[in-house]
């Protein structure tokens, strides 16, 4: 299961929080067996992964539950520990999507294996669309460095292709920030565009495609409220294998040689009209999920400091079964 770990959601998915206020006396010893004996626990085959929704987590959240009783913690959610949460999974028909170049007229599929596929986390419901890709470097609009890749460039209507990355001169917070789905697409979005491919730069894929392939389509989940989708009007998202990534450029009086060089060196872009166009139809089947957050406290005997509170929060969900 691929959540959408995306800032909003990391705070989601920590479903096993507890609120702490002062204590006066901190635990004098660590005791290594007994948390050890949680973690095989929570790691038993038995408990199915943990996925969201799954009754693998319901007997991690009792058992959590369970513990929090014995430390000595009070309930804090809706429901006694627990604090309910909806969501919306979403999961790619691949037998009834595909992806195609055109190029006057000759369309060249892509596969789903080897060089692109579509993302469930950037593609929300069915579409059928033909749209005209435009390059747009790293495709980033950052104000505090007058950065804008988009400036100058016809986008209405158009599906973009960007490199996965940020130019040298951007410090890394801000790249960090400005590189997130949300944030990089309200630019998008705001000049039009009605999609994305993503090239993973070859100089800092920490994953290799073989390995993205293996696990590409896994379902994704997010909040069920319309109110958090983090890219709204985003018609097509696809990630694209940069080992194919030239097939994009084909015609274009560039190639992805060139890009990916600069990209090493993290150096400004280039940025162009495509010769080709995508063709793309997308099967999204989407399905309710109910889960919770686990919450308690401790209540601290300070008259003042106990109405102000420490979070500490952790995962106690996981990824489900799939393949190894």
């Amino acid at each position: 299961m691929r959540k959408s770990f995306l800032l909003v959601l990391v705070l989601v998915f920590a479903l096993g929080v507890a609120t702490l206020a002062q204590q006066t006396a901190p635990p004098s010893h660590f005791d290594g067996n007994s948390w050890w004996a949680h973690v095989k626990f929570l790691a038993d085959d038995s408990l199915e992964g943990r996925n969201t929704g799954g009754e693998g987590l319901k007997k991690a959240q009792a058992y959590a539950v369970e513990q929090l009783q014995k430390a000595g913690l009070e309930p804090a959610g809706v429901n006694g520990f627990y604090q309910p949460i909806r969501f919306t999974q979403f999961q790619v028909d691949e037998s009834k999507s595909s992806l195609a170049l055109v190029s006057k007229g000759k369309a060249e599929p892509l596969s789903f294996a080897d060089d692109a596929f579509i993302s469930s986390r950037a593609t929300r419901s069915t579409v059928y669309l033909e749209a005209p890709l435009v390059f747009v470097g790293y495709g980033l609009k950052i104000p505090e460095k007058n950065l804008d890749e988009l400036a100058g460039l016809d986008l209405n209507g158009k599906v973009v292709v960007y490199l996965a990355g940020s130019p040298a001169d951007v410090p890394t917070a801000l790249s960090a920030h400005y590189q997130t789905a949300g944030e990089r697409w309200k630019s998008l979005h705001a000049a039009g565009v009605i999609g994305t491919i993503t090239i993973f730069n070859p100089a800092s894929m920490d994953i290799p495609w073989s390995r993205i392939s293996a696990n590409h389509n896994e379902p994704s989940m997010d909040l069920a409220d319309p109110e958090f989708l983090e890219t709204p009007g985003q018609q097509i998202g696809v990630a694209c294998n940069p080992a194919s990534a030239e097939k994009l450029f084909a015609g274009s009086g560039h190639t992805f040689a060139e890009i990916a060089a600069l990209g090493k060196d993290r150096k400004p872009l280039p940025h162009f009209p495509l010769s080709v166009s995508l063709s793309a139809k997308a099967a999204i089947e989407t399905s309710p999920v109910e889960s919770a957050n686990l919450v308690a406290k401790f209540p601290g005997s300070d008259p003042t400091l106990k109405n102000e509170y420490v979070v500490l929060s952790a995962h106690i969900d996981h990824v489900g079964i799939g393949a190894p």
